[in-house]
This record gives structure tokens, sequence and C-alpha cells, in this order.
């Protein structure tokens, strides 16, 4: 029997544009399965563990800044897809959820794969919905077809994000030996419109009138796409104005002439002369999270006497406590408002981003003596990995030391665009990310991991669907060294087992399994061996295992942190 108002769904979806989907096995996603599997407009692609389907197919809608749908069957399998979920909603990515559910009259009965599903994923959803059992009245094909419209363009209104449709089915919903689903061509579509937001020219005036009253202006730029037009704007107004730009490595800023894109490194030292002449006045932020740490901890100490948030809608974090005013627009259209202008305060202002760059370079100018040798430790084989990566590509980051590495390092000036799982921040679902995000690009997409993040995923490799372009880097010290190097757990007796999870796994038979290329290293001078090569084009996936000692990786670590405190101490 075929459900035509389910079946539509993929129709509605191929016509606004919405062409990639992740199925799960199951059942009584049947009527799902097979109307997205036969539709000739949209790539559909099989994952069977529903965690890391769901982790693909975010990575696959950052790529194309579209919804991609996923299908499950009922029960737990809709309760896997609560981590990318969550992720995706902090990290503002649009998915399309479709999880199909028994009759409602069979929840709590003891029935198979029974539980209760509508509003199963709280508030981490945009807004969830539950479509009709029945489609008997002509009004239930109506409601149907407006859910899924305007679910289609809730996802994608701003800020982007998940939206659920819970999809109750009764059986039978196998269509008949010779059956066929067709869809309908005359079926209702309803597009959304989005008119530019710009500044009105009375508002440009009175900012341009209050910008001139502070000599100390300071930008952070929070996790964001690389934005072309965005850094064009942004460039032309920091440099016309001498105004710093604090952009970590996810913020996809750090080609700018006035980026700062080491304060993860400085902003901790015990000189507090340096870093009160370092406190802004006015503070002008954008974008989402920010990786450092010691930025959070110094902005919410020296705290600025304005500070402007930028976001054309939803709701406003105020991560550094100090929220004073939010303009309801773009960040590029916010800068795109700004003309060259001076004024009392610019002399000061010059001053002030001359103190910030000295700041920035003389961790930049030291790094010889922080890598000296051919000691391999895990920030040295980052240091390694980020010199020879190729211009233009993608990398990924997971969490723990890996986004910490870089982004003490910093990626500047080679066009390679950063994401990092920062919405949580959690370790899971950062390879399924990475594989999601090479299916949906020609460029190379490096992933940079701990051994943990690693084998947590391993069902990433788990599919059909493996891109060559994919290439992983995992940093193996056989446990979860954050946790040495932090303090408090590193001071427990309990630390390697209960903290830390000792692990002696490694990556070779994993690879030997799914049939990608593998390298393994444990010294310098065989890591620059095989990383000549690894980023070259090839038929499968390559994977690098660097296999590190966790007490070297602390000594190092320590001992740069050390020597930073020296630079700005002299």
């Amino acid at each position: 029997m075929i459900l035509q108002p389910i079946v539509d769904i993929a129709e509605i979806c191929a016509r606004k544009k919405v062409l990639n989907a992740i199925l799960s096995p199951g059942s009584r996603c049947a009527p799902l399965t097979l109307s997205f599997s036969r539709h000739p407009a949209i790539d559909v692609k099989t994952v069977s563990d529903e965690r890391s389907a769901a982790f693909i197919a975010l990575g696959m809608a950052q790529m194309s800044e579209k919804p991609t749908v996923l299908v499950c069957t009922s029960g737990s399998a809709a309760l896997n897809y609560g981590p990318a979920v969550a992720e995706a909603f902090y990290q503002q990515v649009p998915l399309l959820l479709l999880t199909a559910d028994r009759p409602p009259e069979w929840i709590d009965q003891l029935d198979g794969q029974t539980i209760r599903q509508p509003d199963i994923y709280g508030n981490h959803v945009k807004k969830s919905y539950h479509l009709p059992v029945a489609y008997n009245h002509a009004d239930a094909h109506w409601y149907i077809n407006r859910v899924i419209n305007e679910a289609i363009n809730l996802s994608q209104s701003f800020p982007p994000g998940p939206v659920h449709i819970n999809v109750p089915v009764r059986e039978p919903f196998y269509p008949e030996t010779n059956e066929k689903l067709t869809y309908n061509q005359e079926i209702r579509v309803i597009d959304q419109h989005y008119p530019a937001v710009g500044l009105p020219d009375e508002m440009k005036n009175i900012l341009q009138q209050k910008l001139k009253t502070f000599k100390k202006t300071l930008i952070v730029a929070g996790q964001g796409r690389a934005d072309a037009s965005l850094l064009s704007f942004l460039e032309s107004f920091t440099i016309s104005h001498h105004i710093p730009v604090v952009a970590d490595v996810i913020s996809n800023c750090q080609s700018l002439e006035n980026a700062i894109i080491h304060q993860d490194a400085f902003l901790g030292i015990k000189e507090q002369t340096l870093l009160s002449q370092l406190a802004p006045e006015l503070l002008i932020t954008f974008g989402q999270s920010v990786i450092s740490k010691q930025l959070k901890l110094y902005l919410r100490k020296y705290r600025p006497a304005r500070h402007w948030h930028i976001q054309p809608g939803g709701e406003v974090a105020d991560t550094f406590q100090s929220l004073t005013d939010v303009y309801r627009t773009t960040p590029a259209e916010f800068f795109k408002a700004w003309y060259t202008s001076s004024g009392p305060a610019m002399v000061e202002q010059e001053s002030y981003l001359k103190q910030w760059k000295n700041a920035d370079q003389m961790v930049a100018q030291s790094w010889g003596r922080h890598f000296p040798g051919h000691t391999l430790s895990e920030f040295a084989a980052v240091r390694s990995v980020l010199e020879v990566i190729p211009e233009t590509s993608i990398l990924h980051l997971a969490n723990s030391m890996p986004v910490r590495y870089a982004n003490y390092l910093g990626v500047r000036g080679k066009g390679v665009e950063v994401f990092a799982n920062r919405g949580t921040s959690g370790i899971d679902g950062s390879v399924s990310v990475a594989v999601g995000c090479a299916l949906g690009t020609d460029k190379i997409v490096t992933l940079v991991t701990g051994d943990m993040a690693f084998f947590y995923d391993r069902n990433a490799f788990w599919n059909n669907y493996l891109p060559s372009n994919l290439r992983v880097i995992i940093l193996n010290n056989h446990a979860g060294g954050i946790f040495g190097l932090i303090k408090g757990p590193d001071r427990q007796p309990e630390l390697e087992e209960f903290f830390e999870t000792r692990q002696p796994l490694k990556a070779r038979y994993l690879c030997d399994e799914f049939h990608i290329e593998y390298r393994y290293c444990d010294d310098f001078s065989s890591l620059q061996k095989h990383l000549k090569g690894f980023f070259e084009d090839g038929n499968q996936p390559k994977v690098l295992e660097i296999e590190t000692d966790k007490k070297i990786n602390k000594k190092f670590f320590t001992e740069f942190k050390s020597s930073i405190e020296k630079i700005y101490g002299n």
C-alpha cells in the first residue's frame, strides 16, 4: 500500500533543493526509505549506525549549507541521533530528522521498538513536529504538506539548525509487488525569501560617532565558515581603523592583516602590566564559540565599557559577561557599512593595535626555540602537519588536545578552512563529520584527531562510501592525554585508569578491514617521511598514525607554557 503523503515528502525536499539524504536500515521507516531511495533527484546513502549517520549528515550539511535529511526506524534508533542533533543545534547546522514511529496507541504497551518519540530531542531542535497516523481526510494531506514545507524553511532560517518530524506509520506499509511509487508533480511548495539585512543610514552615523569615542577597540571573531565577502569588508574596516581581531583557528579569520592568532599562548601569563594594557574599552564580537579558555577568562576579568555583538537573529550568548548592545544584521553587512574615518582616538587606537601585534609576534618569533631538535611530541607533530597541509584544503580538528594545539599554532596564509565540533565540544562524531564533509567536496579533507576520539567513532568507516579525499592524522598516546595536562585530574591516583582510560589499540587492523591506506610512525624522521605524498591524490582514504609517549607530550607542553611566561616576564 502506497502512503502518498509520505512518498511526497521526498518530492517536496527535491523541489526545495534538499538533495542529500542519509538513511539507516529498518522496517517501520520503509515508506520513507523507498520515497527517498527511488527519487531521481536525491543523492541517498545508507549508514547502519545511526549515531555515525547523523554526524556524517552534519558534515554534509556544513558543506552544502542546505539541510541533510536523516531517516531512521522507530525506537532506540532515533535516540542515537541525539549527540549530533545537539552539536548541530549549537553549531547552527541545518538537519531534517525524519523518525519513523509506531501508532500512538501502542506507546508504553510493550510492543517492539516503541518508545516515547514525540519531542524526543527536547530543546536541542528548533521545533519538533508529529505527523498524523491516518491519511483518509484531505486535511491530513494538507497538514503533512504544510509541515514539511515549514520544517525545511525553519531549518534554514537564522539561526539554522535541526528540525524533527516524527512519522507514525501503520501497517501495511510496503508496496505490493510491481506497485510503482509516483511523485505528485502538482505538489505545493512554500518558498521562503530572505531580504538583505543592512544598517539604516541613521544607525551608521551614530555608530561611526560612537566609535570615535573609544581609544581601545578590539574585535573577537567566533567560530564561522570562511566567508570571502565578510573577510573583505572586515579587512578594510580593521585596517582603516587600526583594530586588532582576535581570531581562533575555527573563526576562519586568521588570514586578516590585523589577526591575532596566538592569544591562547600569551593571555594566560602572569604579567599583569601587559594584560591591563591590552584590555579593550569597546569589544565587538560576531560568530559562535571561541576555543580559547584564556581569552574567555581574560575578557571576563578585564571587561570592556561597551560590548557590541553582531547577529541577525536568535538568542545571543553573553559569553564574556559584558554584553551591552546587539546589532541585528549580518557581520558582512555591519562591516560593509563603515567608511574610512579619523578622529581624536585614532593615534591611541593605532598604538593599541601595535601592542596586540607585538604580543602576538613574540610567540611566533619564538617557535624555533619551542620546537628544537627532532623529539617527537604531539605538539611538534601537529606543527609538522600544519606546515605541509595543502592550500585551499579543509581541516577538521577533533576535540581535546588536537584543536588546542592547532589554536596555539594558528593556520595563516594557506586558504585552509577549519572545522571542529565546538557546538558541544565532545569527542564523539569527529571522524563521521569529517567523512560527511569529504563526501560533500572534491577538496582534500584532513582530520587531526586523538586516539580516543578516533576509536570512539570507528563506525564512521562502516559504510560503502568512504571518500578517497579523506586524510586522517591520529595522535595515539594510548590514553585521553588531556587529563594529564590539566590541573586537577593530573594529581589524582586514579588518573590513568579512570580519567585517561589507557587503551592498547592501534589503527592498522581497522584500516585493513575498511581498505584504508595506512601509515605509521613513532619518531620524528619517519613522520617527515610519511608526510611526503600523504596528501597526494589516491584511490583510497589515508590514515597516518603517530604514536607518542604521553610523558614526553606533557614535558614538551609544560616547557612550552613555561617558556612563554619567560618571554613576557623579561
